[in-house]
């Protein structure tokens, strides 16, 4: 067995996968780290462009360089740098897919292909695999289009929808197995009636669910180890309610800054957020204007092996997204696995599908009808007496051990 698996060579091709030192969205690297681990040989193909760090791997003509990360190998495709949601960044994702499948046969000949799908982007990968007759394996782990139409950033009548809502179609048409990061993957194909029940081309006992997680033990040894020197961390005396994360359209953190504006009579509660993106300059300067001196933007981006310490430091870990757009199919956000790992209380502006948060009590989890319900949430998680914190913590330390991704590798292979 060991030696069969030593043999199977496996691409996993994911744009925005970063080497560890920098990347905060771990699956790919963790899947990586424990196929390799089961004896598989295993390669991840990623931009050299960081995306929202303004960083370029590459600075010279070459077209990919290869790069071994520990015990990850990396290849880093040459793409341009773009600075937001310009037409550089559309045009630097067909760049590293056309690169891929130009420079394919100047890599060790792979059996398996997982491919963080972002249609239409990176559809040529399919001819890709099967010029290679390896295995295609589509990994999704967000609904493009869906999501764009969903911030608005698409109105649902531009006829270019349409063309890509098909291209979508087709990739999962393609795909001999489709991975959905969401719970609601079975039931979004089956919204769109593109499953052959409906007469659509998809068979749905190809369609998985592996949402993503959290490595514990890396976890809890770096919590322990690695530990960020902040008088506001280490202030006893002040509840902490501590954000992660982007700071953008689809963050929607205004809603949270003026929660906590509601909050400022409450001179030991700080709001912390942590991250950076294109609405951080604007809320920095709303929270001078308007006296909201409990909000504390901190460093725009640490280290993730700091990240457990810090979250070990909260009273209450916020997700915070615009109302009424993501959740329909579910959640996969990577720090929500974080925060379980923490014990923490979370609270979500958001009531999705298929809700950790509620279904396991680990919060407070939905739509806010006003900014004063939404503070009220935050106070009543932070007034919690011991006894409901501990039990609590003891949840969330249960529900995420089905989340580690050890566990979820092994489920990875079993859609081999």
């Amino acid at each position: 067995m060991v030696t069969e698996k030593m043999n199977k060579v496996i691409w996993l091709v994911n744009y925005y996968a970063m080497p560890p030192k920098l990347e905060s969205r771990h699956r790919t690297i963790k899947f990586a780290h424990y196929l390799s681990e089961m004896g598989y040989n295993v390669k991840i193909i990623s931009s050299s462009f960081m995306h929202n760090m303004n960083l370029n791997l590459i600075d010279d003509d070459k077209e990919f360089i290869e790069k071994q990360y520990d015990d990850l190998s990396f290849v880093h495709i040459h793409t341009m740098s773009y600075k937001s949601n310009d037409l550089f960044r559309f045009l630097s994702l067909f760049q590293f897919h056309f690169k891929l499948n130009k420079y394919r046969d100047k890599f060790e000949k792979p059996d398996i292909i997982i491919h963080t799908a972002l249609p239409p982007f990176g559809n040529i990968l399919y001819f890709t695999a099967k010029k290679l007759n390896a295995k295609y394996i589509v990994e999704v782990l967000d609904l493009w289009p869906e999501s764009f139409v969903d911030l608005g950033l698409i109105k649902k009548r531009n006829p270019i929808l349409s063309l890509l809502y098909y291209c979508e179609k087709w990739l999962y048409k393609k795909a001999d197995n489709i991975v959905f990061s969401m719970e609601g993957g079975v039931n979004y194909i089956v919204d769109k009636k593109w499953d052959k029940n409906a007469g659509g081309p998809i068979d749905l006992r190809k369609v998985k669910y592996i949402n993503n997680g959290v490595d514990l033990k890396d976890f809890h040894h770096f919590k322990s180890i690695y530990k960020l020197e902040d008088v506001d961390l280490e202030n006893d005396n002040t509840k902490k309610i501590i954000y992660i994360g982007s700071i953008r359209l689809a963050n929607n953190l205004k809603e949270l800054i003026n929660a906590a504006q509601i909050l400022k009579e409450y001179s030991n509660i700080k709001f912390l957020l942590y991250g950076d993106g294109d609405d951080r300059v604007y809320l920095e300067e709303y929270c001078r204007d308007n006296g909201i001196f409990n909000v504390i933007f901190k460093e725009k981006w640490i280290e993730p092996k700091y990240v457990p310490y810090l979250l070990s430091c909260s009273d209450v870990n916020i997700l915070n997204y615009m109302s009424g757009h993501f959740g329909k199919y579910g959640g996969s956000q990577s720090k929500m696995f974080q925060y379980m790992a923490s014990g923490k209380p979370i609270c979500s502006n958001l009531k999705m599908m298929y809700c950790f948060i509620n279904k396991n009590n680990l919060g407070i989890a939905k739509e806010f009808n006003s900014d004063k319900q939404y503070a009220e949430a935050i106070l009543e998680l932070v007034s919690l007496d011991q006894k409901s914190l501990f039990e609590m913590s003891e949840r969330a330390h249960r529900v995420v051990q089905d989340f580690d991704y050890l566990v979820l590798t092994k489920k990875l292979v079993d859609s081999f």
